[in-house]
């Protein structure tokens, strides 16, 4: 993770997960104050994440110095427990097959839009675009750590696989998501891994019905695409 840039830094590697991680380490208690946090630095090394806390002052009261490397699995089980915990109570609304409107987390008058498709999904949220623009290339080992989640049951939390025919073996697929594709997976999918999500697609996509979810009008669907600062374009596969 040498070089990876303020922009993916500031979504995965950021101070606030970072101490995260360090509590549940337990080499620190506690909140992470605007004085610690100056005195803190987060840096991303081939081996993990180095974080540096300076010994400091406070009139009479010291702040004892850290210095130490947090694996890349324990940041990724971290950055996964913030998307899960903002994730819920999140409101969905279905617009057609595979196409859904999810609240900011921040301001839920702000929509973002989430693409369902059979080989995952993507959101429009300026965090996805950044962790699938930036991730594979800055940050090979966090992607690898994503890949290496297991629940109780032993499945992967962001792995499927697809077998290919010409190699006969079976490839890895991570998946990379954020809070708004969380919302989307339990409430539209009931699937907490990518492989439920990719078990439950067909038979979501297949019983859809407009009269029974939270349809839009053309004209508020309008309305809504207005707010997104930009959607990208989304284009459903044909076969």
């Amino acid at each position: 993770m040498y070089g990876i840039s303020s922009q993916l830094a500031s979504q995965t590697i950021n101070k606030n997960t970072a101490w995260k991680c360090l509590v549940a380490l337990g080499k620190v208690s506690g909140t992470l104050t605007p004085f610690i946090s100056d005195h803190m630095t987060v840096e991303g090394w081939a081996v993990g994440i180095r974080v540096v806390i300076k010994r400091g002052y406070k009139g009479i009261e010291v702040f004892k110095g850290l210095s130490t490397i947090i694996s890349p699995l324990k940041m990724a089980l971290q950055m996964m427990e913030q998307t899960l915990a903002k994730s819920v109570g999140l409101n969905v609304i279905r617009k057609n097959e595979r196409l859904f409107l999810v609240d900011s987390f921040q301001d839920p008058s702000i929509k973002h839009l989430v693409n369902a498709q059979p080989d995952g999904l993507t959101c429009s949220c300026m965090k996805f675009k950044c962790l699938k623009n930036r991730m594979v290339k800055e940050a090979p080992q966090l992607v690898k750590a994503l890949g290496n989640i297991t629940l109780l049951d032993g499945s992967k939390l962001c792995v499927t696989e697809t077998y290919d025919p010409e190699t006969r073996t079976l490839e890895e697929k991570i998946h990379l998501q954020c809070h708004h594709i969380r919302a989307v997976m339990r409430q539209a999918f009931n699937a907490f891994s990518s492989l439920e999500y990719a078990l439950n697609w067909k038979q979501v996509i297949k019983g859809y019905k407009p009269n029974s979810d939270d349809w839009m009008s053309d004209e508020q669907w309008s309305q809504e695409l207005d707010i997104f600062p930009e959607l990208g374009e989304f284009k459903p596969k044909t076969r």
